[in-house]
């Protein structure tokens, strides 16, 4: 239940990320008003819209992360010291059930799959997230109206203090493919 609702909020989040994405690429060129297109006005409240729509989903995300967090960080827990029982007995067993060792690593298998399918949907949704920072960046301000370069200005504020807020396990660890790749190369070592 825990997966599937995660799954479900997480991927909602991501489309909608998507959206405004999408959104900002519908904006002309450089953000400037073409003749026959639309206005700087239009443009600047466009923008706005665009802005304050970031910033909800930025908080919505930050509530989930609060709200979920835990949840998560337990359901990560149980999963781990339920995979360490399994190897125990493994080990403990040796060969002497069959059944018992393929039931384990299967139960194994669909822990790890569950939890990289979770580290790759929020990673996912980080990234789109982050992805108008870049459409930002190639702005060239100088070029802008007041009013839209205010907009722009804001915008890139607001991204800074919302950037921090990452998609945590009750702030123990950041959920995001960065965990998974620190797991697989302490395996090795």
């Amino acid at each position: 239940m825990v997966m599937a609702t995660s799954y479900f909020h997480l991927i909602n989040f991501g489309r909608r990320f998507c959206t405004l994405n999408r959104l900002w690429k519908l904006l002309p060129s450089g953000i400037v008003a073409l003749p026959g297109g639309w206005s700087s006005s239009e443009l600047t409240v466009v923008m706005e819209c665009i802005r304050l729509l970031h910033a909800e989903l930025s908080e919505l995300l930050r509530l989930f992360s609060l709200g979920y967090g835990p949840v998560i960080l337990i359901y990560f827990t149980f999963t781990f010291i339920h995979a360490l029982v399994d190897i125990f007995l493994i080990i403990v067993f040796d060969n002497s059930s069959v059944k018992l060792g393929i039931l384990s690593f299967v139960f194994y298998i669909q822990y790890i799959m569950s939890t990289l399918s979770i580290l790759c949907i929020t990673s996912w949704v980080i990234k789109k997230k982050k992805k108008i920072i870049s459409y930002l960046r190639l702005t060239r301000i100088s070029e802008l109206p007041t009013e839209t370069k205010l907009q722009v200005k804001i915008f890139m504020s607001q991204i800074s203090v919302y950037e921090p807020n990452e998609l945590t396990a009750f702030g123990f660890f950041n959920l995001n493919l960065n965990l998974f790749m620190s797991d697989i190369t302490s395996y090795q070592r």
